[in-house]
Parts: C-alpha cells; structure tokens; sequence
C-alpha cells in the first residue's frame, strides 16, 4: 500500500456513499426548484410586457413630448407653430417606432422610464435642416 493512501472502514464509507447519494437528490430537486422560478420570472416578464401606458401615463408622455419640442426649437432658433408640430411629431415617430406600436397607449408600461429618457435626448438634424428651410419659406430669420 502507499504512504498517501487513506483507509476507510466500511461503516464511514457507507455513510460517505450515503451522504453523496442525499446530495445528488437535493441537487436534483435544487434543479427542479430552479427551473420552476425561471420559468415563473419569464411569465412574469412576459405579463408585464402586456401592460401599457395608462391614459393618464399617456397624457404625461405627450407633455414632456410638447417641451421638448418647445425646447429643441428655441435651441435651434426654429420656433414656430408648424416647428413645433413637426417635431412634436419627430418625437412622437421615434417613440412609436422604438416599441413597434402605432399609438402612445400601447407602449409597454415598463418602458415609461425609457420613453422619458428618449424624449428627453431626442435630435434630429435633418428635422430641424427641414424646419430651418420651413421658416424660410414663410418669411422666418
């Protein structure tokens, strides 16, 4: 025998045998455990995709929407009534295309943060070059 070789009467190993064959059943119901909260935490994120904006969310959303647009325009120095429309409605487009839906109220509820973050950094040149060229045309600065 080798000097390194360790002896196990057989009362301990059969209690090691034991030991590894509970361990290897709680790690198979630990497993299954496991599995059930993944599955659970899906359905959960799942559901709370289906929820949406409230009216009142909604209603929020387009008046951060109008002093963006406010805001955009008088940084640009391309204020008037038909700017602000347009983009008020460059803003508005983004958002919708962001999430893939065709109206305010069917942004997912949790994306509200995000769509105020969006709102918030919106730009688009080519917008405020065609808003530019808009108040030319109506006799603007």
């Amino acid at each position: 025998m080798s000097e390194n070789a360790i002896v196990l009467m057989p009362e301990v190993a059969a209690d090691l045998a034991g030991n590894t064959e509970q361990l290897g059943r709680y790690l198979v119901q630990m497993a299954a455990m496991m599995k059930t909260i993944q599955n659970r935490l899906e359905q959960l994120e799942e559901n709370e995709r289906k929820v949406t904006l409230s009216h009142a969310e909604v209603k929020d959303v387009q008046l951060l929407i109008r002093l963006r647009s406010a805001e955009y325009c008088e940084k640009y120095n391309i204020v008037s009534p038909g700017n602000l429309r347009r983009v008020s409605n460059g803003i508005k487009r983004a958002v919708l295309t962001r999430y893939g839906v065709k109206d305010l109220h069917d942004v997912p509820a949790i994306a509200r943060q995000a769509v105020e973050a969006q709102i918030s950094r919106w730009s688009d040149v080519r917008l405020m070059m065609k808003c530019r060229d808009a108040l030319a045309a109506e006799g603007g600065t």
